[in-house]
């Protein structure tokens, strides 16, 4: 039918065409980043065998009874080096469920005291844009879609909070216009409209695909934000020491320098290249030289004692160990070496050896917080969608 054939709208098809205005940004503000969302430069861009669309009678695909379920992990960003373009998943993650019902916004855990429950939700604010991009004369209503958030990702804590729950709004959103969250093309899509409303990709990237991305903008007429994934060592785990103070990311990074000396880029570019190499050959033990950066941790790490946790970490074992994100977690690399951690203990042992000795250097130093050993997420994001439980 006519009316049919007009709606069929895939992630490969409309979307890329049109320009979709993301103004989500998780930690509530307005994001700066461009808003080009084009995927194709074609007027008529290529189609892919997955693609979905809405029935002409279907206006969100979720019936009544439904539930759907997006799942994103956090995220450590910069990993030394490689600032704005590298990044990786921990397996810490955070829930969105959106039901058929009264117009709601429910919070669980993390931000459950402090976050909007109306429209002004930073989540809610993304699953219309990710909606938007595939139909954007046809705006999302609220009213008969209930949202609970289940927050375990600490917020502002260089974890990716605010990128966690960017990209599962956007994801819910694509969802809810039909498309399939496990197809390349609305993958593609979702990271070209969650990096243009970050302006980086470094927490976006590893949130939707999972492990170990590097990540680059393409430039040009036709910009893309694109990524690509390095190999991991079996058995990694990563230690977080996580402060209990917040820093926010707007402020650490308006205090960073807009130029930086040619010595300063050569030691980060290089080091940069090493960490790639130790990841994609296993050679782990380079790491405590490739994590160095002298453009912006020496900036963000003057309010509490980032060197002597990351001294602390690598005087037990520590691979290599970094300021994650904007901070102010610092993220230790322990194992690696073919141990799986469900066999035997020893990977074990090494991270909680260096959980302590982060823990210990803080105490002396003055700064309350807290350890979690986690382990590399691969997933990225999940979406599901499931009947209720009565």
């Amino acid at each position: 039918p006519a009316a049919r054939a007009a709606r069929f709208v895939g992630a490969a098809g409309a979307a890329r065409a049109r320009a979709a205005t993301t103004t989500a940004s998780a930690g509530g503000a307005d994001a700066a980043g461009p808003n080009k969302v084009a995927v194709s430069r074609h007027e008529v861009p290529p189609k892919w065998s997955t693609d979905t669309c809405l029935g002409a009678d279907e206006r969100v695909s979720l019936k009544q009874g439904e539930k759907l379920t997006v799942t994103v992990p956090a995220t450590s960003a910069n990993m030394g080096p490689g600032f704005d373009s590298f990044g990786f998943a921990v397996d810490l993650e955070n829930d969105l469920i959106v039901e058929r019902g009264p117009f709601v916004v429910n919070i669980v855990g993390e931000g459950e005291d402090s976050l909007p429950r109306d429209a002004t939700n930073a989540i809610v604010r993304a699953v219309q844009d990710g909606y938007n991009a595939v139909y954007p004369d046809a705006p999302l209503a609220l009213d008969d879609l209930a949202f609970t958030s289940v927050n375990r990702i600490p917020p502002a804590r260089g974890l990716g909070s605010s990128s966690a729950a960017l990209v599962s709004g956007l994801a819910a959103g694509l969802a809810l216009a039909g498309q399939d969250l496990a197809a390349p093309q609305t993958k593609q899509l979702l990271l070209q409209l969650a990096a243009d409303a970050e302006g980086h990709p470094d927490n976006v990237a590893p949130a939707i695909y999972g492990g170990f991305q590097v990540s680059i903008n393409t430039g040009g007429a036709h910009p893309q934000w694109v990524t690509q994934r390095v190999g991991m060592p079996q058995g990694l785990q990563a230690v977080l020491f996580i402060p209990q103070f917040e820093s926010l990311t707007a402020e650490t990074r308006a205090a960073l320098p807009t130029t930086i000396p040619v010595a300063d880029a050569v030691h980060n570019i290089s080091r940069a290249a090493m960490l790639v190499n130790s990841f994609a050959t296993g050679n782990m033990e380079a790491l405590r030289y490739a994590c160095q950066d002298v453009i912006h941790q020496p900036i963000r790490g003057q309010a509490f004692p980032l060197k002597e946790l990351i001294a602390a970490a690598l005087s037990k074992g520590a691979h290599g160990a970094f300021l994650s994100g904007a901070g102010p977690t610092v993220l230790a690399l322990t194992g690696g070496h073919g141990s799986d951690v469900h066999a035997d203990t020893m990977v074990t042992f090494l991270a909680v050896e260096v959980a302590d000795a982060m823990m210990d250097a803080a105490k002396e130093n003055g700064c309350e917080g807290r350890t979690v050993i986690s382990s590399p997420s691969i997933s990225g994001v999940v979406c599901t969608k499931e009947e209720c439980k009565p």
